[in-house]
């Protein structure tokens, strides 16, 4: 059998959209935001500093994602999801260089969208955000039906 983080990085190649959760003044905030993954499984995502999520990791950096294919036949079936949770910051000059090379190979429309050297100077509308996990939990029923929490360390 594949290795845990094999089995969650396999799932992770049909996924495009993460939900990002946030908070402020205990009141929770969820989005939705493209992402990308690297090697040690720091998340990075695109966003104007505007939106609510990015205001809210401004004022606390403490956030989870989840990750899940929609299920196609509904209660009961077997699912697989990732949660991640760690904390989140703004990146800001060469920073920028490892999460857009990501991107223009997952989606190459950002080439268009915005360039590196906009990224890099810190002079764009859009930013790069990174979440370091803290907590990674994979839940797999099809692998692991006996006990399909995996903790990832």
């Amino acid at each position: 059998m594949k290795q845990t983080k094999q089995l969650y990085r396999d799932y992770l190649k049909d996924i495009k959209l993460m939900q990002l959760a946030t908070c402020k003044d205990n009141k929770p905030w969820l989005s939705n935001v493209w992402f990308v993954i690297d090697e040690q499984d720091n998340v990075y995502w695109i966003s104007r500093e505007t939106r609510r999520h990015s205001e809210e990791i401004a004022r606390n950096s403490h956030v989870s994602c989840t990750f899940h294919k929609w299920f196609d036949e509904g209660l009961g079936q077997k699912g697989q999801a990732l949660v991640v949770s760690g904390e989140a910051k703004k990146l800001e000059g060469s920073e920028c260089k490892k999460p857009y090379e990501l991107y223009a190979e997952r989606y190459p429309t950002v080439l268009d969208f915005q360039s590196l050297d906009t990224f890099l100077n810190d002079e764009g509308h859009h930013y790069f955000y990174k979440l370091t996990p803290k907590e990674i939990v994979w839940w797999d029923e099809i692998n692991f039906p006996e006990e399909p929490r995996q903790e990832i360390n």
